[in-house]
């Protein structure tokens, strides 16, 4: 399939919308590239313009660096089936400086050595969110311990997001925009 055609399975957004427009010029603004998530939010301009405000937010405004957040991510679409954010985020993790040997480690970091004890944290954290069972009282004190109250809001906002992001990829076919194959 041709992702610029048929970015998902809605088909190109055939409309005109300012408020796309304006998202569009924020993402090109920041150095970044129109993926089919994008070109699919197309289709309902004002929910694209909520969720790319989210987003934002979650990559400017969190108390969680960078490289543990982006390890959060790659988790949880490994927990999730995220096919289509591990596309995009295999390729921003690595950008950011973390290994292919850390990332490739992920579906068994417990027993990873690679890990330092914040991503061991934040896995941790993102694990348990991830399986919709509730954060056990060891992994919230250690996780508050290591990143403090604001962190814990941030990571489980970021967990929520990325569980929530892979279930609307799955949902709608959203075509993978990179080569990274979910491991």
């Amino acid at each position: 399939m041709n992702t610029t055609d048929h970015p998902s399975r809605l088909g190109p957004y055939a409309g005109s919308d300012e408020r796309v427009d304006a998202a569009f010029a924020v993402i090109h603004g920041r150095g970044g590239e129109i993926l089919n998530i994008h070109k699919t939010l197309c289709h309902s301009p004002g929910m694209f313009r909520a969720m790319a405000t989210y987003a934002a937010a979650l990559r400017s405004e969190s108390a969680i660096a960078a490289q543990i957040r982006q390890l959060v991510v790659l988790r949880v679409c490994q927990l999730n089936s995220g096919a289509y954010e591990w596309s995009v985020h295999v390729g921003v993790t690595t950008k950011m400086g973390v290994s292919m040997a850390k990332i490739e480690a992920l579906r068994n970091w417990i027993e990873s050595d690679l890990y330092s004890d914040e991503e061991r944290a934040a896995l941790a954290f993102a694990d348990q969110t991830s399986a919709n069972t509730g954060v056990n009282e060891e992994t919230f004190q250690t996780a508050l311990k290591i990143f403090g109250a604001r962190g814990v809001v941030d990571l489980a906002a970021l967990v929520s997001w990325y569980v929530g992001n892979t279930r609307f990829a799955t949902a709608l076919e959203i075509v993978p925009d990179g080569p990274g194959v979910l491991e």
